[in-house]
């Protein structure tokens, strides 16, 4: 068992992954008294437990999504904590834990040949909300960003917080730069005069505060509060044929948001 402190992308987490031999066989073997082929696929089971205590967490959406976005794969937390699916990746992929309550958790990048078997496991931070917290924002007005990146995050679009923004911001002279300092998946850079989609190579439509924008705008760093890069089934469902291929989604720094220079 390899055990290893979290990456950028788990905050206060850590995930546990092996590759097993005799566990693929296993797993396998039952796959198939269940009817289904594990020919060619790949396999997770795991336990996810809450950070502080380790007690199991119920009830967590489990994904499996390619560098393009793509869901390969999903299940859901049992009473114990234990998940287990099976999906096919060519490629890199991620796992990644969901669960209102808590912070949203993601392995780094796991790469395996057909028929692995892996064993992840995820210890994820809470996101308790207090009563006073809930007062508090009962009394006081919800500004439009803020909305904006509960209701992103609720629907599971791949989220450059303003903390990330905030970390790069000074180091890029465009947005571009921005997305290329940050580490940015699922897009191609400097393919002609727009960035595009690492599935189907075209180019990703750019939406600003909740409007499409086309797909080569200009919008300087420090007026940037956070961006989500969309796989085209997403765009799809929230735009139509205004972003069939995915998107850049932007929300720019209003009013009290903006940064002081």
């Amino acid at each position: 068992m390899l055990t290893r402190p979290l990456g950028r992308k788990m905050p206060g987490g850590r995930v546990r992954f092996a590759l097993s031999a005799a566990l693929s066989a296993a797993l396998a073997a039952a796959l198939a008294c269940w009817g289904v082929s594990s020919a060619g696929a790949q396999a997770i089971r795991g336990t996810i437990r809450a950070q502080e205590g380790e007690a199991p967490v119920p009830g967590a959406r489990v994904t499996v999504t390619d560098t393009a976005s793509a869901v390969l794969g999903e299940a859901v937390s049992g009473p114990d904590g234990k998940f287990f699916l099976s999906f096919s990746a060519k490629g890199r992929f991620v796992v990644g834990v969901r669960k209102i309550g808590w912070h949203p958790s993601f392995s780094d990048p796991i790469s395996a040949t057909a028929a692995d078997t892996m064993l992840v496991d995820f210890l994820v931070p809470a996101e308790p909300t207090s009563l006073a917290a809930a007062e508090i924002s009962a009394n006081a007005p919800t500004t439009f960003n803020s909305r904006a990146i509960a209701d992103a995050q609720r629907k599971g679009w791949k989220v450059y917080t303003p903390q990330v923004v905030d970390r790069f911001r000074d180091l890029a002279g465009n947005f571009v730069d921005l997305m290329r300092e940050a580490g940015t998946t699922g897009v191609v850079f400097g393919k002609g005069d727009c960035v595009r989609s690492v599935r189907y190579n075209r180019c990703l439509v750019y939406v600003v505060d909740g409007q499409p924008a086309g797909t080569n705008i200009y919008i300087h760093p420090r007026d940037i509060y956070f961006y989500a890069v969309l796989s085209a089934s997403e765009s799809a469902s929230q735009w139509g044929d205004k972003a069939p291929w995915g998107a850049i989604v932007v929300y720019t720094r209003m009013y009290g948001d903006k940064r002081k220079p």
